[in-house]
């Protein structure tokens, strides 16, 4: 099939982003060596009633778009909420009491984002085992990429893991509503991730009791 724009009229470019010149035309002249040439004296056929157009829709953003964006947003929350404590115990308590604010707002809030950054980790090395879909993942024996290994998910498609045990074939376990959500079959790492959390949770409580605390306090 060729495609020519109509005599007097001005043609259409689409573009592809994030190709090169040379690419691309390397790609035009393979495609256009294999097309048949057109016959001659063959009448021109108007195509355009076969060709649909829609808006361009906006592309849904990469989980590191998200986890950026939920980052911001944890964090200009947290700015605002040491904000609104420092006036609240400047006038309820007295100025000096905002140091207490700000140390205890600086430990606070970090620890409680890196303890809600790590649940979803932990639960899933827990839940997935019990769970999910086990399988066995292959050594990839990749040069490259000396940690990969190969698994198939429940549609035949090939998915990639990374472990270092160096095991020539590990089991691991992933959801079935989301293959690409996977850990090991035997909880490897999940004790020290979790103690992990519980200390950072522990911490992060603590000085959020200490944080809300400031405007009752007395000096």
């Amino acid at each position: 099939m060729r495609l020519t724009a109509p005599a007097g009229t001005a043609p259409t470019v689409y573009r592809i982003e994030d190709v090169s010149e040379a690419a691309a035309t390397a790609f035009a002249r393979a495609v256009s060596a294999v097309l048949p040439p057109a016959a001659e004296g063959a009448a021109a056929v108007d195509g355009s009633t076969l060709v649909t157009t829609h808006a361009a829709e906006r592309a849904s953003e990469t989980p590191r778009e998200a986890f950026g964006r939920r980052v911001r947003r944890f964090a200009w929350g947290s700015v605002l909420a040491v904000v609104v404590m420092s006036v609240v115990v400047s006038v309820a308590v007295h100025p000096i009491m905002m140091i207490f604010v700000w140390i205890l707002g600086a430990v606070a809030f970090p620890f409680a984002g890196a303890a809600v950054l790590l649940t979803p980790s932990v639960v899933e090395r827990w839940r997935l085992p019990r769970h999910g879909i086990t399988v066995i993942a292959d050594y990839a024996h990749s040069a490259a990429e000396p940690n990969l290994y190969l698994y198939g998910d429940l549609d035949g498609n090939t998915r990639t893991y990374y472990d270092t045990s160096g095991s020539l074939r590990i089991e691991i376990s992933f959801d079935p509503s989301d293959p690409g959500t996977v850990v090991r079959a035997d909880g490897r790492g999940r004790w020290w991730q979790t103690i992990l959390l519980l200390c950072t949770g522990g911490i992060a409580l603590i000085a959020l009791i200490g944080f809300l605390a400031t405007p009752f306090m007395e000096i």
